[in-house]
């Protein structure tokens, strides 16, 4: 900026030629002439920006007091056409109509460099400050935000989600936030599905047990009090009694397999990498082979998988033979059981379907064995699904696989 203005050479023309007309006036208010030139020096040493010199014929007479020379101890020097420009030559009139040539040069640049530079440097602070506190001023306020979404979150919403700005440090936090507020919410999700299992669970064995107890307490008070008519009848009683304690035992494993759905944690049941296809076959044969023995239809359609799968025996055993007994208990032996087992992208895809039987009584009451199939398999990493449609139940089982 300052090449384009001050260090221009029209700034310093017109500049000079301010000056010159302010070093005429000057002259003719000391009536300087050419005996007293050195009156002159007072005016060139204000702010150091003029240089002067004056020429009688091609003689110099004067010459700026920087050198601190006058007419009386300069040497005769003639004009140098290259030493001075002639874009600054002037006509200078002293005291008496005496006319010289002068030459003026006017000098901005310290002046004005550091001037602009001191600007600069306020500037400079200026715009240093204002995005600091920009800055700041955008940290308080999400500070504040994030103190109003604590409020939000401290009062019992904890849907609401926390805003998570940057990745500084008050990002990190606000992330860390809401993790835990996500993590609570799951942990009240958790806690209500527990809730809930456990009302339907009791609703179910209130309702259930107390039929079968109470036909078993008549049959055994009937035996106890030798109330029946022979001994065929008795037996008839025994047998009876012992139907209904069937039945309470199958309540009771439910009621253990809630507490494997909703109270273990599975910490001590270690996967194991295993061929996958080795696995299944073996399980799955064993599966078809007992459902065939017992008059069921059975069509299994494996395609390889050719791959490992890190799964705990233990847990999966437990899932697939829950989905064993619902066949044997609830499919219809007049229609296939179709297995299918293959491989989608990266995942083991198992799919089971079965007819419906018509009596609907015999279905079970609660849903623990197909949340137990559910959870085993959603720990593994898994999916699990399972519906009913057009009179054939479905189960889909999904695993992920582990490498080529």
């Amino acid at each position: 900026m300052l090449d384009k203005t001050v260090y221009g050479q029209t700034f310093a023309e017109t500049m000079a030629d301010q000056h010159f007309s302010q070093l005429q006036e000057y002259v003719e208010e000391e009536h300087i002439s050419l005996t007293n030139l050195q009156r002159l020096n007072p005016w060139c040493s204000r702010g150091d920006k003029v240089y002067l010199t004056i020429y009688q014929g091609d003689t110099l007479i004067y010459e700026s007091p920087f050198s601190g020379r006058t007419r009386g101890d300069l040497t005769a020097q003639k004009l140098d056409p290259d030493l001075e420009d002639p874009e600054n030559k002037y006509a200078l009139v002293l005291d008496g109509d005496v006319t010289v040539r002068a030459f003026l040069y006017y000098y901005s640049g310290d002046a004005f460099f550091y001037g602009l530079l001191v600007v600069s440097g306020l500037a400079a602070f200026l715009a240093f400050s204002l995005c600091f506190i920009a800055l700041i001023n955008r940290k308080v306020s999400y500070i504040n935000l994030l103190k109003e979404e604590l409020d939000i979150l401290s009062g019992g919403q904890l849907e609401y989600a926390v805003t998570v700005h940057g990745s500084d440090e008050i990002g990190e936090l606000a992330l860390g936030i809401d993790q835990m507020r996500r993590s609570i919410l799951k942990h009240q999700e958790l806690e209500d599905q527990m809730r809930s299992a456990n009302s339907e669970l009791i609703t179910a064995m209130s309702h259930d047990l107390r039929t079968p107890l109470t036909s078993l307490l008549a049959y055994l008070e009937i035996i106890e009090r030798k109330k029946y008519a022979d001994e065929a009848q008795m037996d008839q009683l025994v047998h009876k009694s012992i139907h209904q304690t069937l039945r309470i035992k199958n309540m009771a494993d439910q009621l253990f397999e809630y507490f494997l759905v909703y109270a273990t944690d599975w910490k001590n049941d270690e996967p194991e990498t295993l061929d996958a296809d080795e696995l299944f076959r073996q399980i799955l044969e064993d599966y078809a082979y007992s459902l065939e023995s017992s008059g069921m239809k059975v069509q299994l359609q494996f395609l390889p998988v050719s791959c490992k799968i890190k799964v705990a025996i233990h847990l999966l055993q437990r899932a697939l033979d829950n989905i064993y007994s619902n066949l044997t208990k609830y499919a219809d032996p007049d229609t296939i059981i179709r297995i299918d087992y293959r491989r989608e992208s990266d995942y083991l895809i198992l799919i089971i379907s079965n007819g419906t039987r018509a009596d609907q009584s015999k279905r079970e009451s609660t849903s623990i064995g197909l949340n137990t199939c559910r959870r085993i398999i959603e720990y593994h990493g898994g999916s699990f699904m399972a519906l009913e449609e057009a009179c054939r139940f479905f189960v889909r089982v999904s695993l992920p696989l582990q490498g080529q």
